[in-house]
């Protein structure tokens, strides 16, 4: 019954899994089996039913339509299961967080440092700032300028909250590209198993809908 929609997922899989780690790969390859069985398991009961003499095509449908929304309330369990926003979350954290190497050491000097600066483009714009260090900002090149703009005391910032927010994954990807790369690729991970997950919900409530009554069916339409 649902032999092309195991289909389909088992590509999206297949190509997901390719350049991830194998960690990664395997996460998407247990949503995969979970669907597969999630599958298997409304073919088998669908089989068993059309195979049932005793029952006239509207107890066949009847007995259809149960068999998915027990099906329907299986995926939410695969759904809450398999969601992996949390590594997400976790990398995302980590990453912000990571310091400057050595800076704690020389935290004073860095402060001055910092502090000299922002006074040096206290009476610039935020559209000068950009104009003339914007290169060296958002290429993370200048780790001492980036800082000052982040560290500005609160009220005193030189630049606006979204500038700020760009620059400090700017920062954070500088700082540490392995971790970066790894929370680029937790989130490819979640993307393609929120695809699978979601193409599975879209197939079971419109096979649900057809085995409701005709004349539901029209009046939903």
């Amino acid at each position: 019954m649902l032999e092309h929609l195991l289909s389909r997922v088992r590509q999206i899989s297949e190509k997901a899994q390719i350049n991830l780690p194998v960690d990664m790969a395997a996460s998407i390859e247990q949503v995969y089996r979970d669907i597969e069985i999630l599958i298997n398991f409304i073919n088998r009961e669908i089989e068993i039913i059309e195979n049932n003499r005793g029952l006239d095509e509207s107890a066949k449908r009847n007995a259809r339509r149960e068999v998915l929304e027990n099906a329907g309330r299986k995926f939410e369990v695969i759904n809450t299961k398999r969601t992996y926003a949390t590594l997400d979350q976790e990398l995302e954290s980590k990453l912000l967080n990571t310091s400057v190497p050595g800076k704690d050491e020389n935290s004073l000097l860095n402060f001055l440092r910092e502090r000299e600066i922002r006074d040096r483009l206290s009476g610039m714009t935020e559209a000068q700032i950009k104009s003339r260090f914007g290169d060296s900002l958002f290429d993370g090149s200048n780790l001492l300028l980036l800082d000052a703009m982040l560290n500005a005391p609160p009220g005193f910032e030189l630049l606006q909250e979204s500038t700020l927010k760009k620059l400090r994954w700017i920062r954070a990807i500088k700082l540490n590209p392995e971790l970066a790369s790894e929370l680029e690729m937790a989130r490819e991970m979640n993307a393609v198993c929120k695809k699978m997950l979601k193409l599975v919900k879209k197939e079971l409530d419109s096979s649900r809908i057809k085995q409701l009554p005709v004349s539901l069916t029209e009046k939903n339409i």
